[in-house]
């Protein structure tokens, strides 16, 4: 009989045992994450350009589609970047260098009326960027440039990030 082989006793058959160990990560598990990753920014890039779309068309300004698609580009990445920042100081670790900022809910008990209430900081700033670039690269007027940050401040704001957080167990 060989190494690699064993007799199964109860019928007297030859079975060869495997030792072969297949990996399950590397590059699987990177292609999953990068395009859960992908289609999270793409389902988010075609919300914001909806709900800018929808602002534009109740406000009847008409825009080139071309710049309507730099300008989500633009927000979405700003977006995202307000997005990460909110999560990892109010409930991760930021860390940026040797610089490490410990979450603000971190040692804070029950405190989800307080966390419900952080929404507003990145929905101020996603009003802002929205209110900037809609003045800087779609040339609105100063009304019409707040309505559109108003509105996607409102409706683009991190709303999963709260409930996924404050729906943990």
């Amino acid at each position: 009989m060989h190494n690699n082989s064993t007799m199964d006793k109860q019928n007297g058959h030859n079975h060869k045992k495997s030792t072969v160990l297949y990996d399950a990560g590397g590059w699987f598990l990177m292609g999953m994450f990068f395009g859960v990753v992908f289609i999270g920014v793409v389902l988010d890039y075609f919300w914001n350009y909806l709900v800018l779309s929808l602002v534009l068309r109740w406000q009847h300004i008409i825009i080139t589609r071309k710049r309507k698609l730099v300008y989500i580009a633009i927000i979405t990445a700003l977006g995202l970047f307000i997005d990460w920042l909110y999560y990892e100081i109010a409930w991760g670790t930021l860390v940026i260098g040797s610089l490490k900022v410990p979450a603000i809910f971190q040692t804070i008990e029950n405190s989800s009326g307080l966390e419900l209430a952080t929404i507003l900081i990145p929905m101020l700033l996603i009003g802002i960027v929205n209110y900037l670039a809609s003045r800087l690269h779609l040339h609105l007027e100063m009304k019409s440039a707040l309505m559109v940050g108003v509105m996607m401040a409102v409706f683009t704001a991190p709303w999963l990030i709260l409930a996924f957080v404050l729906l943990q167990p």
